[in-house]
């Protein structure tokens, strides 16, 4: 009988409990359902409504759920500051959503999700990698709400640069700092070569797997400059030498002549240079058939500053003229604007010997308008 009434006290005991703690939850229910109607009627209210559940939530509730409560009455008044910039319905709903979530664990209902990070402000919101000064490319801050929550599988945001075939590579966490639940920075420094040599597009973040509606940031990609520069070349001289006939000397006059031929050149040497030669023919015309003959070295006439390439020049025809000498000294010849070469001045005959020892030419170029573009960045140089 003893046995019987104490089993009896038990059952008792167990019933008054759980009404206890379903009484206690009902009134926790309604309390929430009313923070989420006072807020859902006027959004401006927020905060004070989440204070008034915080103080109106039954004593005897877990007390998970009633440090859940105050940390978001907490929160929502710290993220509300000037740190960051979320307007008023923003802060609203995500403090219905987080009511909503903790409405569920009071029934034990999973099948409401904790709420994400929410976030109102990215600073910068793009990179551009067309900056003079590389240093300014530095960080990029991101105020929010809830930045510290982590997804089912434990992770809080993460964020990953994102190249342009697609592929994400993760930013480590040695250059996330979590500063606060409302503010995360990520470290920029010496990563403008990496953004640009990766042809990175954006910086991107993830939680729970989803990149929809979290934050990020454009990278600008590097945009080649071009500039044209006017190049001054002077003057080339060239001496051919002796390449046939009987003696040394090429003996001109009325009747008798030495025909010449004269050519300037100018070519890319490479895609950072450009290059010049002259060449000259001379043969007397008679019997003794004195000639010279031959091409100069390639010289470098212009070089592009490092980082540089050209990309055109003009003008870009090269030169070449034909005549007879019957004359002593220097014979000039002027060639069309359009041309390579201003001017030649040939010396082909003088008295005595002048094969291989004095016949010559002395080109004067047209200045040449180099277009040159940049190859990289200055500062990835």
């Amino acid at each position: 009988m003893q046995k019987k009434i104490i089993l009896l006290t038990l059952i008792s005991t167990m019933f008054l409990f759980r009404c206890g703690v379903s009484d206690s939850i009902d009134r926790a229910t309604a309390v929430i359902d009313n923070g989420i109607k006072d807020i859902t009627a006027e959004s401006a209210a927020w905060s004070t409504v989440l204070q008034q559940v915080a103080h109106d939530l039954p004593a005897d509730i877990s007390s998970s759920i009633r440090n859940d409560v105050q940390n978001l009455a907490s929160r929502s008044i710290a993220t509300a500051g000037t740190e960051i910039r979320c307007n008023v319905d923003f802060l609203a709903a995500r403090a219905i959503a987080s009511l909503q979530w903790i409405k569920a664990r009071l029934k034990n209902d999973q099948s409401v999700p904790p709420p994400p990070p929410g976030f109102c402000q990215v600073v910068p919101d793009a990179v551009d990698l067309n900056v003079t000064n590389i240093s300014s490319i530095n960080k990029i801050t991101i105020n929010g709400y809830d930045l510290d929550h982590k997804d089912p599988a434990g992770n809080r945001i993460q964020f990953y640069l994102l190249k342009g075939n697609g592929q994400r590579e993760l930013i480590p966490e040695n250059r996330v700092g979590r500063t606060t639940h409302y503010q995360v920075t990520i470290s920029l420094s010496d990563m403008a070569r990496t953004l640009y040599e990766q042809k990175v597009t954006k910086i991107i973040s993830t939680w729970d797997n989803q990149t929809a509606s979290y934050p990020e940031v454009v990278v600008i990609p590097w945009m080649k400059k071009e500039k044209e520069e006017r190049v001054n070349l002077g003057v080339t001289s060239y001496m051919p030498p002796k390449i046939r006939g009987g003696d040394g000397d090429f003996d001109t006059d009325d009747d008798d002549h030495m025909s010449i031929e004269a050519r300037g050149e100018i070519a890319l040497g490479g895609p950072t240079t450009l290059n010049c030669r002259v060449y000259l023919h001379a043969r007397e015309e008679r019997s003794n058939w004195t000639e010279v003959g031959g091409y100069s070295n390639w010289t470098t006439a212009y070089s592009a500053p490092i980082g540089w390439k050209i990309v055109s020049y003009r003008p870009f025809t090269n030169s070449t003229h034909t005549a007879n000498i019957t004359s002593h000294g220097g014979i000039y010849y002027n060639r069309p604007a359009g041309e390579v070469v201003r001017r030649f001045q040939v010396f082909g005959d003088r008295d005595g010997d002048e094969a291989g020892t004095w016949t010559h030419v002395e080109v004067t170029w047209q200045p040449i308008q180099i277009t040159i573009a940049q190859t990289i960045p200055d500062w990835a140089r």
